[in-house]
């Protein structure tokens, strides 16, 4: 509780004399850094979400995968200072069109890439990753992997930030 006293000062001056409990002060910023960090956290998941539903789905994109790597190194993590803390799946799909020699391991270059990038990333970070080394290339001839992905994030990203900021504003009242 903060409590606020008047008091005489010498020569008559007024002053002030705040009685404030630091610990008290502490826990409740403490408290409201954590609450700020969990919505945080909840926003880039729904935005994560969206993300692969946008790259994953054969109806969104406009390439053939032939294995099932591609569509299955689809996949994001959200890391708080180069650590991760929350994953989506990075299933392995078979697309059908297997030929003898072909190794399925999109999923975990989908792992690997993104977790080589998320290790640098500071404070809360989202990282969508498309991980086989082909993926640019499919990019590059115009079919969609991660840019309609990249473009929704671009636009939701600062409403969300607004959204939260508003929350935050009110617990704060």
């Amino acid at each position: 509780m903060l409590e606020i006293r008047q008091r005489t000062a010498p020569q008559s001056a007024m002053g002030l004399k705040c009685n404030v409990d630091m610990n008290d002060m502490r826990k409740r910023f403490d408290d409201m850094l954590k609450a700020t960090e969990k919505m945080q956290i909840v926003r880039l998941q729904m935005l994560g979400e969206e993300c692969i539903i946008r790259a994953r789905g054969e109806h969104v994109n406009n390439w053939q995968d032939q294995t099932g790597n591609l569509r299955s190194s689809i996949g994001y993590m959200i890391f708080k200072d180069g650590e991760p803390i929350l994953e989506s799946t990075f299933e392995q799909v078979n697309a059908g069109n297997a030929k003898e020699g072909d190794v399925y391991d999109g999923a975990q270059r989908g792992i690997q890439f993104c977790k080589t990038i998320g290790e640098q990333t500071h404070g809360i970070a989202l990282v969508v990753v498309a991980g086989m080394s082909y993926a640019s290339y499919v990019e590059k001839n115009g079919k969609d992997v991660l840019t309609s992905a990249e473009q929704y994030v671009e636009r939701e990203l600062p409403r969300m930030l607004e959204e939260l900021k508003s929350q935050i504003i009110k617990a704060a009242e």
